[in-house]
């Protein structure tokens, strides 16, 4: 017979399991204690001192929370703006969110002062930025506007009411924050004493401002764009050059700007009037300039441009054989870079362009009776653009040795469409409507015809000379007829690609500056030979030169 069991074995047997997984859960249960119950992210775009409000989170959590397990975690995430980012998990009950926000302007200013490297001046990296900010601030505070578990705190609230900041906060925290210590206090008010608010108003040039401005405004919600509202600017002209004093005159004469030897041209943005060639007369629309209408008369005279906004043209088509392709390749690339750089698209237009025109082939015929001179071929493209703007929309166009300087990449249309050439009668810049280029195109021809009846008959007869034409009537035939609008608001580069160039000439009002052949001779010396090969190189310092005086 065996011996029986001890019962007592199984039992103590049983009482080491049960008190072994008491041993887990208690051991389990206090890391959970241990591990902060909820963590709280803060987001922010590079520019709106994160970092500062980031500590100041930290410190405020440290203070208020009396738990020695289970406090919150203070995370910080501070967007570049230069990845794509995964959208973020919604709030959970063991996650918030607060969104930072600063008004995109002061943003896009304060990145320049961190060093931002595709930037050469504050100024400069305001206009390259300012939309892909603008842009990242709406999609943030859509995104978390509507979360319950999220809180929008902005840079202007925190550095003017830091009470009241404090106060909506805590409902989110979960935390009294009516009385903040010395340290809390001091840490909120690190965070934004080295952010200065509207910056806008204070220190950027009007058109930057202005710029910037109506760029954020396209991008934000209206109820987002109202915060920021009161810092927005607007632009007019100055209406004379920083070297000449503007002269008010009564009667036909108009206003004008004199300057320092006698010498005297239109304010902006009135032009000469060709009606009184004994007189020169200044004129706004159809009436004498008068200053006090100015500002009125520079906003009134855009109108949208909706079918190629933000788009600048250029016509270039490539040609074989040519030890110059090479360089002016290059001039274009540059070209691009620089309308870019200051917030317009770009596009190069060409031969194939102007062929899709039902007009083309009735143009080839009109200038079979224009005496293109050594180089037809040449010259025919140049004619050929205005044919080609038409086909692609109208809107703006430049030649490919122009590049802007305040000519703002949200400008509409000027003189409500009609096309306008912008340097005289020089075709360096030109704005219209697509019928007016249409219309240009046709004109442009027939004043060319009309100047081949000279004696003797001009070996050469390009678009500029038929430009020259329309705008001081000789190639009309109804001299009473304003074929279009001509200002001098291009700088000719002569004097601005000079080591020795003054910032006030580049601050001076300009749409654009042209660095044509003749500039080049004239402002450097270089012979004729040289100028392609250099003209890259030296457009590159000059806008270098005009960004780094504006800012």
């Amino acid at each position: 017979m065996k011996p029986s069991r001890c019962p007592g074995l199984y039992f103590w047997r049983a009482l080491t399991c049960v008190l072994a997984l008491l041993l887990l859960l208690l051991q389990f249960t206090t890391l959970s204690l241990l591990t902060a119950s909820t963590s709280v992210l803060l987001i922010s775009h590079a520019g709106s001192h994160g970092k500062g409000f980031c500590k100041a989170l930290k410190v405020t959590v440290a203070k208020r929370c009396r738990r020695w397990v289970g406090c919150p975690e203070v995370l910080c995430e501070v967007d570049h703006g230069e990845t794509i980012h995964h959208k973020r998990k919604g709030a959970t009950p063991s996650r918030t969110f607060v969104l930072l926000l600063r008004d995109p302007r002061d943003v896009v200013t304060s990145l320049h002062k961190k060093g931002h490297q595709s930037c050469s001046s504050r100024f400069d990296c305001s206009v390259q930025r300012i939309r892909s900010v603008a842009n990242w601030t709406e999609a943030q505070h859509r995104e978390y506007s509507n979360q319950p578990e999220a809180f929008i705190l902005f840079f202007e609230e925190a550095a003017s009411d830091l009470h009241e900041t404090l106060h909506s906060l805590a409902g989110l925290l979960g935390m009294d924050l009516s009385s903040a210590t010395d340290e809390e206090s001091g840490a909120w008010r690190n965070a934004t004493k080295h952010g200065k608010i509207c910056q806008t108003r204070s220190e950027y040039p009007a058109w930057i401002g202005s710029y910037v401005s109506t760029v954020m405004r396209e991008e934000l919600s209206q109820d987002l764009w109202n915060r920021w509202a009161s810092c927005n600017v607007t632009w007019t002209p100055a209406p004379c050059h920083h070297q000449a004093v503007l002269e008010v005159h009564e009667g036909l004469h108009g206003d004008v700007c004199r300057w320092p030897g006698g010498g005297q041209t239109c304010p902006v943005p009135c032009r000469d009037s060709q009606d009184m060639p004994d007189m020169r007369r200044c004129v706004m629309g159809n009436e004498s300039c008068r200053a006090a209408h100015i500002e009125d008369r520079w906003r009134d005279q855009f109108v949208p441009n909706t079918l190629t906004p933000r788009v600048m043209h250029t016509f270039y088509e490539p040609t074989t054989n040519d030890a110059r392709e090479h360089p002016r390749k290059q001039t274009l690339a540059s070209w691009e870079y620089h309308w870019r750089r200051a917030g317009w698209h770009t596009r190069v237009l060409g031969l194939d362009d102007a062929k899709k025109s039902a007009f083309y082939k009735q143009l080839l015929v009109r200038l079979n009776r224009i005496p293109l001179g050594p180089n037809p071929a040449y010259e025919k493209m140049c004619y050929l653009r205005y044919l080609a703007m038409a086909e692609a929309g109208g809107g703006w166009m430049s030649d490919y040795d122009t590049l802007p300087m305040q000519l703002l990449a949200t400008s509409g249309l000027m003189d409500k469409g009609r096309f306008t050439v912008l340097q005289g009668h020089v075709p360096a810049l030109m704005s219209g409507s697509q019928e007016e280029w249409r219309r240009m195109s046709v004109l442009l021809t027939e004043s060319a015809i009309l100047m081949t009846r000279q004696t003797p008959m001009p070996r050469l007869v390009s678009d500029m000379h038929a430009m020259a034409g329309l705008v001081n009537k000789s190639g009309l035939k109804n001299k009473s007829f304003d074929a279009l609008t001509s200002y001098n608001w291009v700088a000719d580069a002569t004097t601005y690609v000079r080591p020795d160039s003054e910032c006030g000439d580049f601050r001076s009002f300009h749409l654009a500056i042209h660095v044509s052949h003749a500039s080049l001779t004239e402002g450097l010396g270089l012979p004729m030979e040289e100028v392609e090969a250099r003209r890259p190189t030296i457009m590159k310092e000059t806008m270098e030169r005009f960004w780094s005086c504006i800012g």
